[in-house]
């Protein structure tokens, strides 16, 4: 069972904090940026004189789903570093105020 924030050292706090930051930022990148894209895309009034095409509903709902399942996964990533930044902050503090 992987151990809660606070229970690691310093050091695992920040290994930890540096992977899961990569991991949001792949997350974003490739993930969350892209299928946001392809929803405005889907969804975009199309300006007069160029050709406009049909939008059936359900396209729209599958991207919506789609689009919340990654923003339901970068929330996950954003709590789990919150919960590590909030551990490095105290044990931070706890290295000053015992000095």
């Amino acid at each position: 069972m992987k151990r809660a924030p606070s229970q690691l050292t310093l050091r695992e706090m920040f290994s930890d904090t540096e992977r899961l930051t990569s991991e949001l930022i792949e997350h974003l990148e490739l993930g969350f940026i892209p299928t946001n894209d392809k929803l405005i895309s889907l969804v975009r009034r199309v300006p007069d004189g160029i050709e406009k095409r049909r939008v059936e509903d359900i396209s729209v709902r599958n991207q919506v789903a789609e689009l919340l399942k990654s923003e339901d996964f970068s929330q996950e990533l954003f709590e789990k570093l919150n919960d590590y930044l909030a551990a490095i902050d105290q044990s931070v503090n706890r290295i000053i105020n015992s000095e």
